[in-house]
Protein backbone atom coordinates (compact mmCIF):
# COMPACT_ATOMS: atom_id res chain seq x y z
CA UNK A 1 0.00 0.00 0.00
CA UNK A 2 1.33 3.21 -0.62
CA UNK A 3 0.65 6.03 1.94
CA UNK A 4 2.25 8.96 -0.20
CA UNK A 5 3.38 10.42 -3.24
CA UNK A 6 6.74 11.10 -1.22
CA UNK A 7 9.56 9.58 -3.24
CA UNK A 8 7.65 7.65 -5.87
CA UNK A 9 8.51 10.72 -9.10
CA UNK A 10 5.24 12.15 -8.69
CA UNK A 11 5.30 16.03 -9.83
CA UNK A 12 3.50 18.44 -7.85
CA UNK A 13 2.87 21.05 -10.60
CA UNK A 14 0.22 23.94 -9.96
CA UNK A 15 -1.67 26.40 -12.42
CA UNK A 16 -2.84 28.99 -10.82
CA UNK A 17 -4.98 30.39 -13.33
CA UNK A 18 -5.94 30.81 -10.72
CA UNK A 19 15.75 5.89 18.46
CA UNK A 20 15.29 6.74 21.90
CA UNK A 21 11.49 7.37 23.75
CA UNK A 22 10.89 11.21 23.83
CA UNK A 23 8.40 13.14 25.24
CA UNK A 24 6.08 14.81 23.05
CA UNK A 25 6.19 18.51 22.12
CA UNK A 26 9.62 18.88 23.06
CA UNK A 27 11.77 21.58 21.45
CA UNK A 28 10.98 22.46 18.32
CA UNK A 29 7.85 23.90 16.30
CA UNK A 30 5.78 21.35 18.10
CA UNK A 31 6.04 22.67 21.44
CA UNK A 32 2.96 25.14 20.87
CA UNK A 33 1.06 22.56 19.50
CA UNK A 34 1.81 19.43 22.07
CA UNK A 35 -2.02 20.36 23.81
CA UNK A 36 -4.26 18.71 20.22
CA UNK A 37 -1.34 16.75 19.24
CA UNK A 38 -2.06 14.25 22.33
CA UNK A 39 -0.01 14.89 25.47
CA UNK A 40 3.09 13.25 26.65
CA UNK A 41 4.23 9.61 28.22
CA UNK A 42 5.63 9.55 31.69
CA UNK A 43 9.52 9.65 32.17
CA UNK A 44 9.02 6.20 33.59
CA UNK A 45 7.89 4.27 30.26
CA UNK A 46 11.10 4.86 29.01
CA UNK A 47 12.43 2.59 31.08
CA UNK A 48 13.64 -1.02 31.32
CA UNK A 49 10.76 -3.16 31.77
CA UNK A 50 13.10 -6.84 31.57
CA UNK A 51 14.00 -9.52 28.60
CA UNK A 52 10.92 -11.12 27.82
CA UNK A 53 9.17 -11.14 24.50
CA UNK A 54 6.47 -9.26 26.30
CA UNK A 55 9.01 -6.46 27.39
CA UNK A 56 10.27 -6.62 23.91
CA UNK A 57 7.49 -5.81 22.42
CA UNK A 58 6.08 -3.23 24.97
CA UNK A 59 9.20 -0.85 25.08
CA UNK A 60 9.18 -0.74 21.13
CA UNK A 61 5.53 0.04 21.11
CA UNK A 62 5.91 2.76 23.86
CA UNK A 63 9.13 3.76 22.01
CA UNK A 64 6.94 4.43 18.92
CA UNK A 65 4.00 6.13 20.91
CA UNK A 66 6.55 8.85 21.78
CA UNK A 67 8.13 9.14 18.33
CA UNK A 68 4.98 9.06 17.06
CA UNK A 69 3.22 12.03 18.79
CA UNK A 70 6.13 13.36 19.27
CA UNK A 71 6.17 13.80 14.96
CA UNK A 72 2.33 14.63 14.78
CA UNK A 73 2.94 17.39 17.45
CA UNK A 74 6.14 18.66 15.40
CA UNK A 75 4.56 18.64 11.88
CA UNK A 76 1.49 20.20 13.21
CA UNK A 77 3.81 22.91 14.53
CA UNK A 78 5.43 23.31 10.96
CA UNK A 79 2.54 23.82 9.18
CA UNK A 80 1.40 26.80 11.72
CA UNK A 81 4.75 28.03 11.33
CA UNK A 82 4.73 28.17 7.43
CA UNK A 83 0.86 29.26 7.67
CA UNK A 84 2.08 32.07 9.66
CA UNK A 85 4.91 33.14 7.92
CA UNK A 86 3.03 32.92 4.27
CA UNK A 87 0.00 35.18 5.86
CA UNK A 88 2.49 37.60 6.71
CA UNK A 89 4.03 37.84 3.19
CA UNK A 90 0.12 38.21 2.08
CA UNK A 91 -0.15 40.99 4.75
CA UNK A 92 -2.33 39.76 6.97
CA UNK A 93 -2.92 40.80 10.53
CA UNK A 94 -2.59 38.99 13.59
CA UNK A 95 -6.61 39.11 14.33
CA UNK A 96 -6.68 37.49 10.41
CA UNK A 97 -3.97 34.77 11.29
CA UNK A 98 -6.19 33.64 14.87
CA UNK A 99 -8.82 31.87 13.01
CA UNK A 100 -12.35 31.06 14.72
CA UNK A 101 -12.82 30.50 18.44
CA UNK A 102 -12.55 27.11 19.42
CA UNK A 103 -10.31 25.81 16.16
CA UNK A 104 -7.81 23.81 16.56
CA UNK A 105 -4.53 26.53 16.09
CA UNK A 106 -3.15 24.53 12.89
CA UNK A 107 -6.54 25.10 11.65
CA UNK A 108 -7.30 28.71 13.43
CA UNK A 109 -4.03 29.88 11.31
CA UNK A 110 -3.88 27.63 8.14
CA UNK A 111 -7.61 28.00 6.74
CA UNK A 112 -7.76 31.87 6.60
CA UNK A 113 -3.98 31.68 5.29
CA UNK A 114 -5.64 29.47 2.12
CA UNK A 115 -8.84 31.00 2.00
CA UNK A 116 -6.72 34.71 1.46
CA UNK A 117 -4.47 33.52 -1.23
CA UNK A 118 -6.70 31.60 -3.15
CA UNK A 119 -8.96 35.07 -3.12
CA UNK A 120 -5.67 36.67 -4.14
CA UNK A 121 -5.02 34.61 -7.01
CA UNK A 122 -8.06 34.68 -8.34
CA UNK A 123 -8.73 38.68 -8.02
CA UNK A 124 -5.19 38.68 -9.53
CA UNK A 125 -6.36 36.88 -12.87
CA UNK A 126 -9.70 38.18 -13.04
CA UNK A 127 -8.67 41.89 -12.90
CA UNK A 128 -5.22 41.72 -13.98
CA UNK A 129 -5.50 39.12 -17.01
CA UNK A 130 -2.37 37.35 -15.67
CA UNK A 131 -1.37 33.79 -15.58
CA UNK A 132 0.48 32.40 -12.59
CA UNK A 133 1.86 29.28 -12.95
CA UNK A 134 3.67 27.81 -10.01
CA UNK A 135 5.58 24.05 -10.17
CA UNK A 136 7.37 22.62 -7.20
CA UNK A 137 9.56 19.70 -6.63
CA UNK A 138 8.08 16.55 -4.74
CA UNK A 139 9.51 16.36 -1.44
CA UNK A 140 12.19 14.04 -0.97
CA UNK A 141 11.39 11.46 1.44
CA UNK A 142 13.20 8.78 3.16
CA UNK A 143 13.46 6.29 5.30
CA UNK A 144 16.28 4.60 7.38
CA UNK A 145 16.16 0.61 6.62
CA UNK A 146 18.83 -0.56 9.48
CA UNK A 147 16.61 1.66 11.66
CA UNK A 148 13.43 -0.66 10.78
CA UNK A 149 15.29 -3.81 10.92
CA UNK A 150 16.54 -3.22 14.53
CA UNK A 151 13.47 -2.53 15.87
CA UNK A 152 12.15 -5.64 14.74
CA UNK A 153 14.94 -7.41 16.07
CA UNK A 154 14.20 -5.15 19.54
CA UNK A 155 10.56 -5.69 19.63
CA UNK A 156 10.83 -9.43 18.35
CA UNK A 157 13.64 -11.91 19.82
CA UNK A 158 12.94 -14.48 17.42
CA UNK A 159 14.02 -12.24 14.89
CA UNK A 160 17.94 -11.64 14.05
CA UNK A 161 17.89 -8.21 12.37
CA UNK A 162 21.07 -9.03 10.32
CA UNK A 163 18.85 -11.47 8.32
CA UNK A 164 15.39 -9.96 8.51
CA UNK A 165 13.54 -9.80 4.70
CA UNK A 166 13.55 -6.12 4.46
CA UNK A 167 12.00 -4.82 1.32
CA UNK A 168 11.50 -1.73 -0.15
CA UNK A 169 8.17 -1.25 -2.01
CA UNK A 170 6.65 1.69 -4.32
CA UNK A 171 10.43 3.28 -4.37
CA UNK A 172 14.26 2.50 -4.52
CA UNK A 173 16.85 1.57 -2.10
CA UNK A 174 19.30 4.29 -1.92
CA UNK A 175 22.97 4.83 -0.09
CA UNK A 176 26.74 4.54 -0.51
CA UNK A 177 28.52 1.77 -2.44
CA UNK A 178 31.73 1.35 -2.34
CA UNK A 179 31.80 -1.48 -4.71
CA UNK A 180 29.69 -1.46 -7.96
CA UNK A 181 26.44 0.27 -8.20
CA UNK A 182 24.18 -0.09 -10.51
CA UNK A 183 21.15 1.66 -11.94
CA UNK A 184 21.77 6.02 -11.17
CA UNK A 185 24.56 7.97 -9.27
CA UNK A 186 23.22 11.07 -7.67
CA UNK A 187 25.45 13.81 -7.56
CA UNK A 188 25.67 17.67 -5.65
CA UNK A 189 26.52 20.10 -8.58
CA UNK A 190 26.53 23.50 -9.75
CA UNK A 191 27.27 23.74 -13.36
CA UNK A 192 27.49 21.21 -15.72
CA UNK A 193 25.74 18.06 -16.10
CA UNK A 194 25.31 15.78 -18.97
CA UNK A 195 22.43 13.57 -17.72
CA UNK A 196 19.05 14.24 -15.56
CA UNK A 197 19.20 17.55 -13.83
CA UNK A 198 17.17 17.48 -10.29
CA UNK A 199 17.08 21.21 -9.75
CA UNK A 200 17.52 23.99 -11.72
CA UNK A 201 18.49 24.08 -15.10
CA UNK A 202 19.69 26.69 -17.13
CA UNK A 203 20.23 27.18 -20.63
CA UNK A 204 17.54 25.09 -21.94
CA UNK A 205 16.15 20.99 -21.39
CA UNK A 206 15.98 19.02 -24.85
CA UNK A 207 14.88 16.19 -22.71
CA UNK A 208 11.51 16.80 -20.56
CA UNK A 209 11.40 19.78 -18.56
CA UNK A 210 8.98 18.97 -15.58
CA UNK A 211 8.26 22.56 -13.76
CA UNK A 212 8.23 26.08 -14.97
CA UNK A 213 9.51 26.88 -18.22
CA UNK A 214 10.43 30.59 -17.98
CA UNK A 215 10.95 30.39 -22.14
CA UNK A 216 9.53 28.45 -25.25
CA UNK A 217 7.91 25.24 -23.94
CA UNK A 218 7.35 22.35 -26.60
CA UNK A 219 4.37 20.69 -24.68
CA UNK A 220 2.57 21.48 -21.51
CA UNK A 221 0.16 19.40 -18.91
CA UNK A 222 -3.72 20.19 -18.45
CA UNK A 223 -2.27 22.14 -15.14
CA UNK A 224 -0.50 24.69 -18.16
CA UNK A 225 3.29 23.09 -16.72
CA UNK A 226 6.12 22.88 -18.87
CA UNK A 227 5.85 18.75 -19.84
CA UNK A 228 8.05 19.04 -22.77
CA UNK A 229 11.24 20.43 -24.17
CA UNK A 230 12.36 23.98 -22.92
CA UNK A 231 13.97 26.43 -24.87
CA UNK A 232 15.04 28.77 -22.21
CA UNK A 233 15.47 28.08 -18.49
CA UNK A 234 13.75 24.85 -16.98
CA UNK A 235 12.36 25.60 -13.68
CA UNK A 236 12.11 21.96 -12.35
CA UNK A 237 13.86 18.79 -13.22
CA UNK A 238 15.24 18.05 -16.73
CA UNK A 239 14.86 14.52 -17.70
CA UNK A 240 18.32 14.80 -20.16
CA UNK A 241 20.32 17.34 -22.18
CA UNK A 242 20.22 19.78 -19.69
CA UNK A 243 21.90 22.93 -21.77
CA UNK A 244 23.94 24.89 -19.74
CA UNK A 245 24.19 24.35 -15.66
CA UNK A 246 22.43 22.60 -13.46
CA UNK A 247 22.03 23.30 -9.65
CA UNK A 248 21.07 20.29 -7.61
CA UNK A 249 21.77 17.06 -8.32
CA UNK A 250 22.79 15.43 -11.32
CA UNK A 251 21.39 11.88 -12.25
CA UNK A 252 23.48 10.06 -14.93
CA UNK A 253 23.26 6.29 -15.27
CA UNK A 254 25.88 4.40 -12.86
CA UNK A 255 28.99 3.02 -15.05
CA UNK A 256 30.55 1.63 -11.91
CA UNK A 257 31.63 3.30 -9.12
CA UNK A 258 29.50 5.84 -7.92
CA UNK A 259 31.03 9.08 -5.73
CA UNK A 260 27.60 10.08 -5.14
CA UNK A 261 24.68 8.78 -4.24
CA UNK A 262 24.02 4.74 -5.20
CA UNK A 263 20.34 4.35 -6.32
CA UNK A 264 18.97 1.39 -7.26
CA UNK A 265 21.43 -1.97 -6.42
CA UNK A 266 24.95 -2.07 -4.98
CA UNK A 267 27.52 -5.39 -5.64
CA UNK A 268 27.68 -4.99 -2.03
CA UNK A 269 25.63 -3.88 1.01
CA UNK A 270 24.89 -0.66 0.96
CA UNK A 271 26.19 1.70 3.41
CA UNK A 272 23.11 3.95 5.45
CA UNK A 273 20.52 2.15 3.23
CA UNK A 274 17.30 4.15 2.67
CA UNK A 275 13.96 3.53 0.92
CA UNK A 276 12.22 6.31 -0.96
CA UNK A 277 9.03 4.03 -0.60
CA UNK A 278 7.87 1.69 2.23
CA UNK A 279 10.34 0.07 4.19
CA UNK A 280 8.21 -3.46 5.29
CA UNK A 281 9.33 -6.97 6.73
CA UNK A 282 6.76 -9.54 5.95
CA UNK A 283 7.61 -11.70 8.12
CA UNK A 284 7.28 -9.54 11.20
CA UNK A 285 5.11 -9.80 14.43
CA UNK A 286 1.99 -8.21 13.06
CA UNK A 287 1.81 -5.96 16.35
CA UNK A 288 6.00 -5.96 16.20
CA UNK A 289 5.01 -4.35 12.15
CA UNK A 290 2.88 -1.82 13.54
CA UNK A 291 4.93 0.07 16.29
CA UNK A 292 7.94 0.02 14.13
CA UNK A 293 6.18 1.12 10.94
CA UNK A 294 4.62 4.39 13.21
CA UNK A 295 8.26 4.93 14.72
CA UNK A 296 9.96 5.07 10.98
CA UNK A 297 7.42 6.87 9.95
CA UNK A 298 7.65 9.48 12.39
CA UNK A 299 11.67 9.32 12.14
CA UNK A 300 10.95 10.10 8.32
CA UNK A 301 12.34 13.26 6.88
CA UNK A 302 10.62 15.14 3.92
CA UNK A 303 12.83 17.50 2.31
CA UNK A 304 11.30 19.86 0.81
CA UNK A 305 11.93 20.53 -3.38
CA UNK A 306 12.00 24.11 -4.88
CA UNK A 307 9.04 26.12 -5.66
CA UNK A 308 8.71 28.49 -8.60
CA UNK A 309 6.57 30.97 -9.71
CA UNK A 310 6.04 31.52 -13.23
CA UNK A 311 3.91 34.87 -14.12
CA UNK A 312 2.89 35.09 -17.86
CA UNK A 313 1.14 38.64 -18.34
CA UNK A 314 2.03 42.36 -17.95
CA UNK A 315 1.91 43.51 -13.91
CA UNK A 316 0.89 47.03 -13.89
CA UNK A 317 3.36 49.49 -11.41
CA UNK A 318 -0.27 49.67 -8.57
CA UNK A 319 -0.07 45.85 -8.29
CA UNK A 320 3.37 44.94 -8.18
CA UNK A 321 3.91 45.08 -4.81
CA UNK A 322 0.88 42.66 -4.37
CA UNK A 323 2.03 40.22 -6.92
CA UNK A 324 5.58 40.41 -5.04
CA UNK A 325 3.41 39.45 -1.79
CA UNK A 326 1.76 36.38 -3.60
CA UNK A 327 5.09 35.03 -5.42
CA UNK A 328 6.92 35.49 -1.85
CA UNK A 329 4.43 33.74 0.06
CA UNK A 330 4.16 31.01 -1.93
CA UNK A 331 8.08 30.43 -2.75
CA UNK A 332 8.40 30.90 0.70
CA UNK A 333 6.10 28.40 2.19
CA UNK A 334 4.57 25.87 0.03
CA UNK A 335 7.54 23.31 -0.12
CA UNK A 336 7.07 23.15 3.80
CA UNK A 337 3.41 22.39 3.03
CA UNK A 338 3.77 19.96 0.49
CA UNK A 339 7.02 18.24 2.57
CA UNK A 340 4.77 18.30 5.87
CA UNK A 341 1.74 16.70 3.60
CA UNK A 342 4.15 14.45 2.47
CA UNK A 343 5.22 12.75 6.05
CA UNK A 344 1.93 13.22 7.00
CA UNK A 345 0.20 11.01 4.59
CA UNK A 346 2.39 8.10 6.15
CA UNK A 347 1.60 9.02 9.84
CA UNK A 348 -2.46 8.61 9.46
CA UNK A 349 -1.55 5.23 7.82
CA UNK A 350 0.52 3.83 10.14
CA UNK A 351 -1.46 5.78 13.25
CA UNK A 352 -4.52 3.61 12.05
CA UNK A 353 -2.54 0.54 13.30
CA UNK A 354 -0.19 1.62 16.07
CA UNK A 355 -3.69 2.19 17.71
CA UNK A 356 -5.03 -1.30 17.26
CA UNK A 357 -2.08 -2.73 18.61
CA UNK A 358 -3.00 -0.18 21.65
CA UNK A 359 -5.86 -1.72 22.23
CA UNK A 360 -4.39 -4.93 23.00
CA UNK A 361 -1.48 -4.24 25.09
CA UNK A 362 -2.70 -3.30 28.69
CA UNK A 363 -4.44 -6.52 28.94
CA UNK A 364 -1.40 -8.49 27.51
CA UNK A 365 1.37 -6.84 29.32
CA UNK A 366 0.13 -7.91 33.10
CA UNK A 367 3.05 -10.23 33.55
CA UNK A 368 5.45 -6.86 33.46
CA UNK A 369 3.67 -5.24 36.82
CA UNK A 370 1.52 -2.55 37.52
CA UNK A 371 3.87 0.18 36.06
CA UNK A 372 4.16 -1.61 32.59
CA UNK A 373 0.16 -1.80 32.32
CA UNK A 374 -0.06 1.83 33.32
CA UNK A 375 2.57 2.89 30.56
CA UNK A 376 0.09 0.70 28.12
CA UNK A 377 -2.59 2.30 28.91
CA UNK A 378 -1.10 5.85 28.76
CA UNK A 379 -0.23 5.81 25.75
CA UNK A 380 -3.35 4.13 24.40
CA UNK A 381 -5.27 7.18 25.60
CA UNK A 382 -2.83 9.44 24.03
CA UNK A 383 -2.40 7.74 20.47
CA UNK A 384 -6.12 8.23 19.35
CA UNK A 385 -5.81 11.81 19.66
CA UNK A 386 -2.43 12.23 18.15
CA UNK A 387 -3.82 10.39 15.48
CA UNK A 388 -6.68 12.95 15.43
CA UNK A 389 -4.07 15.48 14.84
CA UNK A 390 -2.47 14.17 12.02
CA UNK A 391 -6.04 13.93 10.15
CA UNK A 392 -6.54 17.46 10.97
CA UNK A 393 -3.06 18.37 10.13
CA UNK A 394 -3.32 16.72 6.67
CA UNK A 395 -6.80 18.16 6.28
CA UNK A 396 -4.76 21.72 6.29
CA UNK A 397 -1.97 20.35 4.55
CA UNK A 398 -4.10 19.26 1.58
CA UNK A 399 -6.73 23.00 1.74
CA UNK A 400 -3.73 25.04 1.71
CA UNK A 401 -1.31 23.28 -1.02
CA UNK A 402 -4.91 23.42 -3.00
CA UNK A 403 -5.71 26.79 -2.47
CA UNK A 404 -3.54 27.67 -5.66
CA UNK A 405 -5.90 25.99 -8.54
CA UNK A 406 -8.69 24.63 -6.05
CA UNK A 407 -7.87 21.39 -6.82
CA UNK A 408 -5.77 18.44 -4.51
CA UNK A 409 -2.63 17.89 -6.52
Amino acid sequence: MVRSACGLGIRVAIVLGLGSCTTVGQGGAGAESQGSAGGELGAQCSGDFGVSAAAGKLETFLQATAEFTGAAAGLEGSLIAACTDMGRELGMSDAELAGQPGQAKVKATCEPVALKLQAELSDLRASAKLNIAVSAQPPECKAKVDAYASCVGQCDAQVDPGKLDVQCEGGELRGKCSAECSGTCAVEVKGECNASCEGTCSGGCSGTCQGACDGKCSATGADGSCNGSCKGECKGSCSAGCKGSCEGKCVAKAKASCEGECRGGCSVKFEEPTCTGEVRAPSANVDCQASCDAKLDAQVKCEPGKVHVAIDGAVDSNIEERVGRVRAAIEGGMGAVLAARAQLGRLAASGQAIVQTAGKLPSAVGELGLAAGACATQAAAILPRAVASVSASVEVSVQVSASASGSVN
